[in-house]
């Protein structure tokens, strides 16, 4: 498809964080973004799963993608340790705890997310997706804090001129022979804790220019969500994804 906005919001890694997702999309709609591209992973990890989804089902102009946690949801995970996700029964149950949440109307949303969206604006190819993938939709050739030369080969098979993606929750941005973005983990903040990340991405008169933009919520009042319900894996979850040991 082809379209004529220019000034585009980027978030990636929501991970049902409902009090960072609504810090960041609130500071998108005061710099009056024409659109917002969610680069995959909106449910898994955080404590508000329906809560997120439905908030992300109210976005007008929303442009998104499945990630990772996604596909554990509409196509099924391990059930079994060691496994290709290197996913430990503690994690199995955090996703059947998390998927249980979700209502009908929520899955349906997510269902209908492709693994990648492609449009042109301005004459820039851009393609969203969560990661570089095979043919078969498995995620490949994982490797954080990319280089130029890593990003092209995660890339190979992509042609756009712009490439927005997410995953590994490290906000990356590389300008070489085109640029690649990943604008960092919204929802799992890690030892940045009160910081919530986003982006902008300018498209005007042929010239590409990408903003990052880090927004302060209120991270205890997840931690103590997280407290609250005390849902499977919650101890690994502080630890890794929000930097509470």
């Amino acid at each position: 498809m082809k379209v004529n906005f220019m000034k585009f919001g980027i978030i990636t890694d929501i991970h049902n964080n409902l009090p960072a997702l609504k810090a960041v999309t609130e500071r998108l709609n005061k710099l009056e973004c024409d659109k917002i591209i969610c680069c995959g992973d909106i449910i898994g990890i955080g404590p508000c799963p329906e809560e997120t989804v439905q908030y992300m089902m109210q976005i007008p102009n929303l442009i998104a993608v499945r990630g990772n946690h996604e596909k554990y949801l509409l196509e099924g995970m391990p059930n079994e340790y060691p496994n290709d996700e290197n996913m430990s029964f503690e994690e199995m149950k955090h996703h059947k705890w998390e998927h249980s949440l979700l209502s009908a109307e929520s899955i349906s949303f997510l269902n209908g997310l492709p693994y990648k969206m492609e449009f042109i604006c301005e004459g820039f190819k851009i393609s969203v997706m969560h990661y570089c993938m095979d043919r078969e939709g498995h995620y490949v050739n994982n490797k954080a804090n990319s280089s130029e030369d890593d990003l092209k080969k995660m890339f190979s098979d992509v042609t756009s001129d712009i490439i927005l993606y997410g995953h590994d929750h490290n906000r990356n941005i590389c300008k070489g022979d085109r640029l690649y973005i990943n604008i960092g983990s919204l929802g799992c903040p890690a030892q940045d804790k009160n910081i919530a990340r986003g982006g902008i991405l300018n498209i005007e008169q042929s010239k590409v220019d990408i903003q990052p933009i880090d927004v302060k919520y209120d991270v205890d009042n997840v931690i103590d969500l997280i407290d609250h319900i005390n849902y499977p894996d919650a101890d690994n979850i502080k630890k890794f994804f929000y930097g509470i040991w």
